[in-house]
C-alpha cells in the first residue's frame, strides 16, 4: 500500500512551500484547498498523513478530524499551528491527532514530523 501525504489547506503559498521541502521525500503527495473535497476525494483504503492548519477554513479540522475516525481511516493528522493555539492542538491531539506542528516550522522539522506520522500505527 502507497503511503500518502495528504495535504489540505487553503493558502497557495503554503501548500507550495510544503510541497517544495518534501520533494526528496518517497511520499506520494495529494493536494486540497479544503476538507470537503479531501473528504469527497479520499478513498477508504487512503493510508499516510494529513497535514492541516489548525484553523482551516469550511468544515474546520476538529470536523476533519471527527470524520478521519469515523471512516476509521489510517491517517495521521498532524497539525499546523501557532504557539497560541497550543490549547487547541491539545485538545485535537487528545482527539486523535498525531503531532503538532509549530508555525514557523523548518523544513527539517517539516520532514521528520511527516516521516514519523506516515510510520505511525493508526
Amino acid at each position: 500500500m502507497t503511503e500518502t501525504l495528504f495535504i489540505v489547506n487553503a493558502t497557495p503559498q503554503e501548500r507550495d512551500r510544503i510541497v517544495v521541502a518534501l520533494a526528496d521525500e518517497a511520499v506520494v503527495v495529494e493536494v486540497y484547498d479544503t476538507a470537503a473535497l479531501f473528504l469527497d476525494y479520499v478513498g477508504s483504503t487512503a493510508s499516510g498523513c494529513v497535514l492541516a492548519p489548525i484553523d482551516l477554513p469550511g468544515i474546520g479540522l476538529r470536523a476533519l478530524l471527527a470524520e478521519i475516525n469515523r471512516r476509521h481511516l489510517p491517517l495521521a493528522l498532524v497539525v499546523i499551528g501557532r504557539d497560541s493555539e497550543l490549547a487547541s492542538a491539545v485538545e485535537l491531539t487528545r482527539a486523535g491527532a498525531f503531532d503538532f506542528l509549530e508555525h514557523p516550522f523548518s523544513d527539517h522539522r517539516l520532514r521528520s514530523v511527516v516521516r514519523q506520522a506516515i510510520g505511525a500505527e493508526t
